[in-house]
């Protein structure tokens, strides 16, 4: 036997609520307190690094025959810590 429009709506709103209540969940959980910390330190180091590198003339931190790759590794270490705030709630 068909079920009525009367049931169909009450099963959909009951789960539209739990729906509702399952996202209010997920909304209140934040990131883990050590994410901003190790998000800000990590954009910093990659600023330290590509500053060194460029006051050096790219003999430190790393000692590279080419100073580039101090820094492509520092703009590298800055692009982690920019990427992890899209995570950052």
């Amino acid at each position: 036997m068909p079920e009525s429009r009367r049931r169909k709506a009450a099963v959909q709103k009951k789960r539209a609520q739990e729906n509702v209540e399952i996202e209010k969940n997920r909304e209140l959980k934040g990131s883990p307190r050590w994410w901003a910390p190790l998000m800000v330190g990590l954009m910093l180091l990659g600023l330290i690094i590509v500053v060194t590198a460029y006051v050096t003339g790219g003999n430190y931190p790393i000692g590279f025959d080419n100073g580039n790759y101090n820094l492509f590794l520092g703009f590298g270490v800055m692009l982690v810590g920019f990427l992890m705030t899209m995570g950052w709630k």
